[in-house]
């Protein structure tokens, strides 16, 4: 018995110290490559987007990125632009720096990029003019026929200017001659008057035409500058002050471009000076783009740097001949490229889905005999999208209804 203890406590120390040359012997294991990011996305997720990913492999010797957008990129850290809302694949390789079984050098991840139109309508909305007063109206874009719908009751007689405030799905129509401002629900419905210039401290709602909307912000043009409000009408002020005895004295129509910080404008011509100018967010660098004009409507294309504007003919100015016309954003390269009505026409807009530019055509000022011009951007195969109607102001936006 005692020697059968013997025998085993020998065994016991030969593995113990097999064990521990063995343990010695395979020293610290070799680093293995294991690939992994992390990203953050611009503009809320939503098209058109920048993503900027965040390595956080271990132990790579390079990275080569296939951004499942056709990008790719060898960088470490880079910044890849999503252009088209989808679901794309995203994925990282890493070089390893040593050959065992156990690395992990390909990561893939899936990302979103939403779509910032989905839920909402393209909607053009315009204001026309009738017999007993005025109202606004809207057509859901789509390529069948246009279909028109009026807005609830509001009492309007000039609607020379309307906007919409997409991001709280509301619509804005100026009226000239009643110094009125209405709002209105993205479907045009509940009519409230926001800004009345027969009440005390709203005077400067006077001869309101040219309106756009901005950061929360509506901004209408008068006789003396461009003013503003909170969307609801309250706090109204002078925003951008201007002279009423030199140009420019009174925009009329207005747009603004949110890229170069530029709001651009035609000046009455009919009391003042005319001209189509420009001029800084804050106030600076007002333009004169190109002198004495008399335009009645504006539509900038913000995509390709392009200025749509109606004028009548003034002897002696750039435009001498009655048209609508089309100018880079500094009025170089002035082309005339359609016709309006005996009537001055308020309204102008682009639907960048289909690229195409409406305007109005009106005989009278009042009689549903004028109609809505549909053409290509350049001005050819113009169409009577929508006849027997007075429009004035029109926008087109994709809205929420």
């Amino acid at each position: 018995m005692k020697n059968n203890i013997k025998f085993l406590a020998m065994i016991l120390q030969v593995f113990l110290i097999a064990a521990g040359c063995q343990d010695k012997e395979l020293g610290n294991p070799p680093a293995s490559t294991v690939a992994n990011f992390t990203y953050t996305v611009s503009n809320e997720g939503y098209a058109p987007c920048e993503v900027l990913f965040t390595n956080i492999s271990l132990n790579a010797a390079g990275y080569s990125w296939d951004f499942g957008n056709g990008q790719s990129s060898a960088e470490e850290n880079p910044v890849a632009q999503y252009d088209t809302p989808g679901l794309y694949t995203v994925t990282l390789t890493c070089a390893t720096i040593n050959d065992v079984y156990y690395n992990e050098n390909v990561k893939s991840q899936v990302i979103n990029i939403k779509d910032p139109l989905a839920g909402l309508s393209q909607v053009l909305y315009y204001t026309s003019r009738n017999a007993d007063g005025g109202g606004g109206h809207m057509v859901i874009l789509t390529d069948e026929a246009p279909l028109v719908q009026d807005f609830d009751f509001a009492e309007l007689s000039r609607p020379y200017g309307i906007a919409a405030d997409t991001g709280n799905r509301k619509v804005f129509i100026t009226d000239y001659s009643l110094g009125y401002i209405y709002s209105f629900s993205a479907e045009g419905k509940d009519p409230v008057k926001i800004l009345d210039v027969t009440v005390p401290g709203q005077e400067i709602v006077d001869y309101p035409e040219a309106i756009f909307c901005w950061d929360n912000k509506m901004y209408w043009g008068r006789p003396g500058g461009i003013y503003r409000s909170n969307p609801d009408g309250t706090s109204p002020e002078e925003f951008i002050p201007m002279s009423t005895t030199s140009a420019p004295e009174y925009p009329i129509d207005m747009q603004y471009d949110f890229s170069t910080g530029k709001i651009y404008f035609v000046n009455d011509r009919y009391d003042y000076t005319g001209g189509l100018f420009s001029v800084n967010f804050d106030g600076t660098g007002i333009t004169n783009i190109i002198p004495d004009i008399d335009g009645t409507a504006i539509e900038l294309d913000t995509v390709s740097d392009k200025i749509y504007f109606c004028a009548y003919e003034v002897a002696g100015s750039a435009v001498t001949e009655n048209g609508v016309y089309i100018c880079n954003t500094d009025g170089t390269d002035l082309v005339k490229i359609g016709d309006f009505g005996s009537k001055a026409t308020w309204g102008m807009a682009i639907d960048y889905t289909r690229s195409k530019l409406f305007w109005g055509y009106k005989i009278t000022n009042s009689e549903p005999d004028g109609k809505i011009i549909r053409a290509n951007l350049d001005g050819s195969g113009q169409e009577d999208w929508l006849t027997g109607v007075s429009p004035h102001a029109m926008q087109i936006v994709w809205i929420k209804l």
